[in-house]
């Protein structure tokens, strides 16, 4: 490998490193606010009309994919030498889970 390729990689080594601290002090904030928003949507009542209650529900399963996909991005932002992601953000997001599927086997439930 040439001078110039090893200065493109630790280039591009560090340009990665700094994004993903960038990630590491932004990301809690954004994965609490995105489970901040998943709370406050599913207290309303779902709409009592068929298509009003699918789109409820996918607007559901979006958020949650959202708050997934937020976990995922800091679990791969990690320092290599972590292991495991905080247990706060992973209670918190299976709390909210099971929120979620009691909310809605309610909500169904009370349509039957």
């Amino acid at each position: 490998m040439d001078e110039d390729s090893r200065r493109g990689a630790t280039k591009e080594d560090e340009y990665v490193d700094a994004m993903r601290r960038d990630l590491l002090a932004n990301l809690p904030g954004l994965i609490g606010k995105a489970m901040r928003g998943y709370a406050r949507f599913t207290t309303d009542h779902p709409p009592e009309d068929a298509k009003g209650f699918a789109a409820y529900q996918t607007g559901c399963r979006a958020a949650l994919a959202h708050i997934h996909l937020l976990v995922k991005l800091a679990h791969w932002a990690r320092p290599s030498g972590v292991q495991e992601m905080p247990p706060f953000d992973a209670e918190q997001l299976d709390r909210l889970g099971r929120e979620a599927e009691i909310a809605l086997r309610d909500d169904c439930a009370d349509e039957g």
